[in-house]
């Protein structure tokens, strides 16, 4: 009989372990341009990462590099601004971990007299899939932004597919270096979750003169923290091999006996 049992125990360790595999797959993140402020203007660019951790548009001038993005830009109306980089990453993990979180960074152009001069534009990046860590504590979202000859804005906002659904540090104006974060409790964490980031962009020229471009980089990171629970054990069981789990429970019953 309790070699019947400890048969059945291995085989609903093994289920739990395949469940908790397929529960811990993530999607590439996806990094998109928003003509205006907010998501219901014309995408103006899109795409997908390579992987889970990271997406940025290459150098190369493909359909996913900077240029095209750049190209893109120009072509609807937004001249006065180039991107010098923009990227967006994360730490997704399947293992026990106190916090996931994505991070948004960029750099920015503006040239005076250029069309869509100090219209906002919306950079967005998202990734679902998230299954860590196993009890919510926190939603926080941290900014910062510099402006060099240049004054305008840098709104950002840290989305969750839970409760809160947002949080929005203030707008960082026309300031050298300033951070700016908010963060507030998470009342319900499902599982998976999905955690986005948004910045709405508006910039200016100081000068007047079209070869004196003023510039913007900024950065946005939204975070989930949590605290862990019995569950995260279990977790950590899916990174031992097999073998190793299983010679573990044959000698706790073993000794038992």
């Amino acid at each position: 009989m309790r070699k019947h049992c400890g048969f059945l125990s291995i085989l609903g360790l093994t289920a739990m372990m395949g469940l908790m595999a397929n529960q811990a797959h993530a999607e590439t993140m996806t990094l998109t341009v928003y003509s205006g402020a907010g998501t219901t203007g014309a995408v103006i660019f899109t795409m997908t990462g390579a992987t889970s951790t990271a997406v940025a548009p290459g150098p190369d001038g493909g359909a996913t590099g900077i240029d095209t993005l750049n190209g893109n830009l120009h072509a609807i109306g937004f001249g006065a601004y180039t991107f010098s980089a923009l990227g967006g990453s994360s730490n997704f993990t399947s293992s026990p971990i106190l916090d996931q979180h994505i991070l948004v960074t960029g750099g920015l152009t503006v040239t005076s007299g250029g069309t869509g001069e100090g219209a906002p534009i919306t950079v967005v990046v998202s990734e679902d899939g998230f299954t860590q860590p196993p009890i919510g504590k926190t939603l926080a979202d941290a900014a910062g932004a510099s402006f060099g000859g240049a004054t305008g804005s840098s709104a950002n906002t840290g989305l969750f597919s839970g409760t809160p659904s947002s949080v929005s540090p203030s707008t960082i104006t026309d300031t050298t270096s300033p951070i700016s974060s908010a963060s507030a409790p998470i009342t319900s964490l499902p599982i998976p979750y999905t955690l986005t980031s948004e910045t709405v962009i508006s910039l200016t020229s100081v000068s007047t003169d079209p070869a004196v471009p003023g510039t913007l980089t900024f950065s946005n990171q939204v975070t989930v923290t949590g605290v862990p629970e019995p569950a995260s054990l279990v977790m950590m069981l899916t990174g031992m091999p097999l073998p190793l789990v299983v010679l573990g429970i044959l000698r706790r019953r073993r000794a038992a006996a």
